[in-house]
């Protein structure tokens, strides 16, 4: 097994940590976007998915084999589409920037800290058995999650100061479950790139029908359209392809437990960026996200 298996995990572990950094990046970007410029979280959704969808389908139309892959999807891909893409792209994203305009940065990543919980709720709803130490390595990464978001804290539970902002959290959570466990088969059989393209323009599409009636507020500056751009590129396009990639190659229930670092990335990416110091109780949560991949990855390698 062992140099083919070990190779194929590390390459799917590669993939999964630049998800995890780009999708930290999401609620850092969404943050400054919403907040200091004012962008409406409809607009958003919006923008990264048509930035980083469009890229795709243009790389994708380079080459006669990318044009096959992309056209490849039978009747019955195309109707899965129709409903993952606006689950997992815009309604996912737009919970997620409302959450971003309402809560801090590290604290809405707990959608990410929340999603390992969602894909194996989802997977056991499709009649997945889940054994003791799969929930063993649930429950530490969920613990270091709510110490690194500080929901857990010196002072006992800090729950009062959240609200609405954390109902969009768990939305946005569950979307990407729904999105993850449905949409594997379609990964492993079309490919994670036929995927991810056309999710994510079918939900741009559904987002942008509303686009013109509802006065939202657009970019305006140069620096928020550089930051639309970081968006679309790297918090999105980079993020999701890496994460349907990484289905091939690594279990689901790894995958869903390295969702667990995006809060440590999240906080590591504040610390740069916005000059936030990490607690004695966030570097202990990371301790605990580390052995809760540890106990997944030992698990499957057995």
């Amino acid at each position: 097994m062992s140099f083919v298996y070990s190779a194929r995990t590390l390459l799917g572990l590669l993939l999964a940590a630049l998800s995890v950094v780009g999708f930290a990046s999401t609620f850092v970007v969404g943050a400054a976007l919403t907040k200091d410029c004012g962008v409406s979280p409809e607009v958003l959704a919006f923008l990264r998915f048509t930035v980083a969808g469009l890229a795709m389908f243009a790389v994708g139309c380079l080459t006669h084999r990318g044009r096959a892959r992309l056209f490849a999807p039978t009747a019955a891909d195309w109707c899965r589409f129709a409903w993952l893409g606006p689950i997992g792209t815009c309604i996912m994203a737009w919970c997620v920037f409302m959450g971003c305009a309402r809560v801090s940065a590290a604290n809405a990543s707990m959608a990410d800290a929340l999603t390992p919980l969602m894909i194996f709720a989802v997977a056991a709803f499709k009649s997945r058995r889940i054994e003791q130490r799969e929930i063993f390595g649930l429950v530490c990464g969920l613990v270091g999650a709510l110490l690194v978001i500080q929901i857990v804290s010196a002072d006992g539970l800090a729950l009062e100061a959240y609200s609405l902002g954390d109902v969009f959290v768990l939305l946005a959570a569950a979307t990407w479950g729904v999105y993850t466990v449905y949409g594997r088969e379609q990964i492993q059989r079309l490919g994670s790139f036929t995927f991810t393209t056309w999710t994510m323009l079918i939900g741009a599409a559904v987002i942008g029908v509303f686009m013109p009636f509802g006065g939202f507020a657009w970019p305006t500056t140069v620096s928020a359209w550089s930051l639309v751009t970081v968006l679309g590129f790297f918090s999105t396009l980079l993020a999701f392809w890496t994460w349907n990639a990484a289905q091939k190659y690594l279990p689901m229930s790894v995958l869903g437990v390295s969702a667990y670092f995006t809060p440590v990335a999240a906080v590591a990416l504040a610390l740069v960026f916005l000059g936030e110091q990490a607690t004695l109780l966030q570097w202990i949560g990371t301790v605990f996200i580390v052995l809760s991949a540890s106990v997944e990855t030992g698990r499957n390698r057995n």
